[in-house]
């Protein structure tokens, strides 16, 4: 049983999704954000998996469709979706062993009877599947699971991506390495030229940027993501200039409040600044 689309599959099937949005009155800007509310993506991910450049579950499919009411059908087309009935549906879902959950794809075949002792039972919370061990009470609507698939998770395809820009290379590189310690995908830029230039080919979860450059400040910077594909991504502005005079406060003030981003002066502390950037991925 095929539960992954290919190269050429996702394709198809960003396309189709597209398509679908299109038809439900969602603009082309709006649509990867929509995607990320239905599939619980960061930006990021749900930039690439709509351009076909990240594969579908067959899980992630049926949601989509089921999101706006429409047959999966029209989305599965051209794609192997062919089962053993007695296998029961593929479905993305948590398996909680003890205190640990861990994302996995449970085949969940019909609810339980009174009585029935399997090894593991799935059940819809929220309308999201969890697969638990059969504890010896069989909770309300307990269905059979059949199978349960837990892969490797993509790195850095499942990763939110932040971008440090600092031409310190010291400050980027330290701030770099904190994030991808911390569970986050880093793109360090030394300039504000290589930062302009990534974002014609990246879109980026979050960013956070030092506001002095020589001679030249961020704000043409930030207003350039504010323009891209991800508009709303937190920006963190980073500035250790205030008390020499080389970093003007009301211009700061301006863009906090014209571009809503938020400032730490340096050196910033990493663990406030981390835990500050992943509360405000999680609203997105």
């Amino acid at each position: 049983m095929v539960t992954e689309t290919s190269s050429s599959e996702s394709l198809a099937v960003a396309e189709r999704v597209r398509e679908l949005m299109s038809r439900h009155g969602i603009g082309k800007r709006q649509q990867t954000a929509e995607l990320c509310r239905i599939l619980d993506l960061s930006f990021s991910q749900g930039h690439r998996k709509l351009r076909g450049n990240s594969p579908w579950t067959l899980a992630q499919i049926r949601r989509v469709a089921d999101a706006f009411d429409e047959p999966a059908l029209q989305l599965f087309e051209g794609i192997e979706t062919r089962t053993d009935e007695t296998e029961g549906a593929a479905h993305d879902a948590v398996l909680k062993l003890g205190s640990v959950a861990i994302p996995c794809t449970a085949w969940v075949g019909n609810p339980l009877e009174a009585g029935t002792r399997p090894d593991f039972i799935a059940q819809k919370v929220n309308n999201r599947w969890i697969v638990a061990r059969h504890e010896g009470v069989l909770l309300q609507e307990a269905c059979d699971v059949h199978k349960i698939e837990i892969l490797p998770r993509r790195t850095d395809t499942e990763k939110a991506i932040i971008a440090v820009v600092d031409d310190d290379h010291a400050s980027a590189d330290n701030l770099h390495d904190y994030l991808e310690m911390t569970g986050f995908a880093a793109m360090a830029f030394y300039n504000l030229d290589a930062f302009h230039e990534a974002l014609q080919s990246h879109v980026f979860d979050a960013v956070v940027i030092d506001w002095v450059f020589g001679a030249h400040t961020s704000a043409g910077a930030i207003q350039a993501v504010r323009q891209s594909d991800n508009p709303d991504a937190p920006i963190f502005v980073l500035t250790g200039e205030l008390t020499t005079g080389k970093a003007s406060e009301s211009e700061i003030s301006q863009i906090i409040r014209d571009y809503n981003v938020t400032c730490f002066e340096k050196p910033a502390r990493l663990a406030i600044l981390v835990a500050d950037l992943s509360k405000r991925l999680l609203r997105a």
